[in-house]
């Protein structure tokens, strides 16, 4: 099982959000510790975003890199979708 660690905006973000969408969030992510590259959704970035993965849920983008070393799930980004790949 992996650590998750939330950066300080991502978390924000999510303060921000409806409390529905905060709970589906936060399953997504209580879910991302048991497996993080296997969870169904899970994408590869390129780019820029190279080393990056993001996963879907509704018009949220989750934006994470896993480091397998430490078995620990960084999310780095959450926003909506034409938002949250801005740097």
């Amino acid at each position: 099982m992996s650590r998750v660690v939330v950066h300080r905006r991502a978390a924000k973000y999510l303060k921000s959000l409806p409390q529905p969408l905060q709970e589906r969030i936060k399953a997504v992510l209580a879910q991302l510790s048991d497996a993080p590259l296997s969870y169904p959704g899970v994408i590869h970035m390129s780019g820029s975003w190279s080393g990056y993965y993001r996963i879907r849920v509704g018009h949220i983008r989750i934006i994470f890199w896993f480091d397998a070393h430490e078995n620990v799930v960084y999310i780095d980004h959450i926003g909506a979708r034409g938002d949250v790949y801005k740097r």
